[in-house]
């Protein structure tokens, strides 16, 4: 059974002979729809932060709830998990200094080049075949 609706109605005829269409045109009814689409929008904006931190808590858990599993209990799963970070956090100096280092040497190189001669010109292009 089909409702009646105010689109439903028949064009009017005026006394000169004009149709005249009773009721929003289809243009009318769509920028409605995308008006309120951009309304929703606005009212429920996300902030990217929040989003990364809830992102960065449901990754951690999957990685405990695999871990658990693996090793039949949470607190097996918890151990395992101690020791990796205690074997990151012993790690982590030395990854930290040859970082620094690299990033040292990165930067005399580049000071040396600046205050030095120019830098090698760029080979001339190859024409294509």
């Amino acid at each position: 059974m089909r409702f009646w609706k105010y689109r439903d109605r028949d064009p009017v005829v005026d006394a000169d002979g004009r149709v005249h269409h009773v009721g929003p045109s289809d243009a009318d009814v769509r920028a409605a729809y995308d008006k309120g689409r951009r309304d929703e929008r606005s009212r429920h904006k996300s902030h990217p932060f929040l989003a990364l931190i809830v992102i960065l808590v449901a990754v951690v858990g999957g990685i405990m709830l695999f871990l658990a599993i693996r090793e039949g209990s949470f607190s097996g799963a918890g151990q395992v998990a101690d020791q990796q970070l205690a074997v990151a956090q012993a790690e982590a100096p030395g990854v930290i200094a040859n970082a620094s280092e690299t990033a040292g040497s990165v930067a005399r190189n580049v000071g040396e080049r600046v205050d030095g001669d120019e830098p090698p010109a760029p080979a001339p292009a190859q024409p294509r075949s």
